[in-house]
């Protein structure tokens, strides 16, 4: 597909969007308007706190004084007083996440896929994908033949490891994912305080990315995509860390973090592939930063750059490619225990086993590459931007309700957020703002490969692009309150997260799959007709 036919996908979308608000308006409708209008007042706003202020010379200094684009800045550390904070937010949103989770009472899982028994809620049973990996995860426990083996291993060995220790029941095989997206919000807190410094935009940030649909229910079925996205916040987190080491620090303190980052990029391909489009982002601010250190060197005349980048490119070698093909080859223990390879006899270095997971990775790429599907919730990479094409997980119903719930984003974080990255564009050439080109980075590497896509794709795809726009989002409310340092500029934040702390208190009792009275769903939820509910 060239650009100009993807333009014009993009304009007929648009303006099919716009005609739906204007010759289909129901009650229901005021809530997509008045958000949207928030949304544009916000940004206005946000463009407006951006101009030299009325009364000062700023104008000149902006001109004169510009910035070089550069990660070579300092990062800020956690303080005592953020530690409340983080543990409110871990706790509230960890009861969340277990509510309703799903059943404790056991079921044997491969019998139930062979002969399903009725009327089994997503409550008490296997719904969308869980009957491909939790099926899997079983099989791995029991040294069976995986049934799923279009990804690689390690995610359904994770679900494994949440199965031996809370048992073979929805709740059971579904906690460990849900755990996993708490922790995810720990992580964007502190690196949130690390990129802005300051304890009220880590906690706006982090509460938006609480209140974001996706990560909610995403995180609550038992797929693996959220422990692929955990990995690609952890590896762009210790980047991070990385490129914002001191320029003039010991060769060795830049270590840790940069293992760190290469280690979680190996695993998150370890669990999808699609962790090596993470890995393409991390390359360019890698490479961005090497080059930014050259010039430091050479600024200072300091001599021995060409020993420090021998250094790094042999250990970012080591970090990026040794280790993580080891770690990658060891996920596939299971596939020879369950053809009676054992370890003691030498699995790990015969050509067997060699060839066994030589060959999963040809029957991964030829499955993905030639996959030629339909299905009535599928979307194109663009449909995601404009969050109008969810994709549907339950819809059962019940004495007259229905629970009904599926993958999309709080409109707040998912329409502010593609503002928000534009944003983040324009910040790179008129501010030469080093963390917003990380931010951007991050965000076209988890998008711009779905774009030469052709197979069938869903909304979750989106899910790791939206840790970039949180992170957008959060550097906008930072900006907000550097330029606004009076209540304007902190209600402005304030308000901001309340909206969509109030659109996930709506769309709550459909995101946890309760059951809902129809007018509950046609009256609040139902915004636009591609949403499936």
């Amino acid at each position: 597909m060239n650009i100009i036919q993807t333009l014009n996908n993009i304009f007929t979308i648009v303006h099919g969007f716009i005609n739906e608000l204007i010759s289909s308006f129901t009650p229901v409708m005021v809530f997509p308007i008045m958000t949207i209008i928030f949304l544009l007042f916000f940004f206005l706003y946000y463009i407006k706190i951006l101009q030299p202020q009325q009364g000062t010379s700023e104008w000149i200094d902006m001109e004169i004084n510009k910035p070089n684009l550069s990660f070579l800045s300092g990062r800020y550390p956690m303080s005592k007083r953020d530690l409340l904070p983080l543990a409110i937010i871990t706790a509230v949103f960890l009861f969340l996440a277990i509510l309703n989770l799903g059943d404790m009472i056991e079921i044997d899982v491969l019998r139930e896929i062979d002969s399903p028994s009725e009327n089994h809620t997503h409550m008490s049973s296997m719904y969308f994908d869980e009957i491909y990996f939790v099926r899997t995860a079983v099989e791995h426990i029991e040294n069976l033949n995986p049934y799923e083996i279009s990804h690689p291993p390690l995610g359904k060995l994770i679900i494994a490891v949440s199965v031996l220790l809370f048992g073979t029941s929805p709740f059971g095989w579904r906690l460990t994912g849900a755990v996993f997206g708490v922790l995810m919000l720990a992580i964007m807190y502190i690196f949130i305080k690390n990129m802005s410094g300051k304890t009220v935009v880590s906690v706006c940030g982090t509460l938006l990315f609480g209140f974001d649909f996706m990560r909610f229910v995403q995180t609550r079925v038992a797929t693996i995509d959220v422990f692929s996205v955990s990995m690609i916040l952890l590896s762009f987190f210790f980047m991070y860390r990385y490129i914002t080491t001191d320029a003039d620090a010991p060769f060795r303190k830049g270590l840790p973090p940069l293992a760190l980052s290469g280690i979680f990029f190996g695993l998150s391909f370890a669990i999808k592939w699609t962790g090596f489009y993470a890995g393409a982002g991390l390359l360019v601010i890698y490479i961005i930063r090497l080059f930014q250190h050259g010039s430091y060197f050479s600024s200072i005349k300091r001599p021995g750059f060409d020993k420090y980048l021998l250094k790094t490119l042999l250990y970012s070698f080591l970090f990026f490619v040794v280790i993580p093909l080891i770690i990658y080859y060891l996920t596939y223990i299971p596939y020879g225990l369950a053809r009676g390879m054992t370890l003691e006899n030498g699995m790990l270095w015969s050509s067997g086993f060699f060839r066994l997971v030589w060959s999963n990775q040809l029957v991964i790429f030829n499955y993905h590459n030639n996959l030629v599907a339909t299905h009535p919730f599928s979307s194109m990479w663009w449909q995601w931007l404009f969050n109008i094409r969810p994709v549907l997980y339950v819809n059962s119903v019940f004495d007259g309700a229905r629970a009904t719930f599926g993958a999309f984003g709080n409109p707040v974080v998912w329409w502010g957020g593609l503002l928000a990255m534009i944003m983040m564009a324009i910040r790179v050439f008129t501010h030469r703002d080093g963390k917003a080109l990380f931010i951007l980075i991050g965000y076209l590497s988890q998008l711009l490969p779905w774009v030469a896509v052709s197979r069938i794709l869903f909304a979750y795809h989106y899910f790791p692009s939206t840790l970039f726009i949180i992170l957008a989002l959060a550097h906008i409310f930072n900006t907000i309150i550097e330029r606004r340092r009076n209540h304007s500029g902190i209600s402005a934040v304030y308000g901001y997260v309340t909206v969509g702390g109030v659109l996930f208190a709506l769309f709550y009792p459909a995101l946890s799959g309760m059951y809902l009275p129809q007018w509950y769903i046609a009256g609040y939820l139902k915004w636009f007709g591609s949403w499936p509910f």
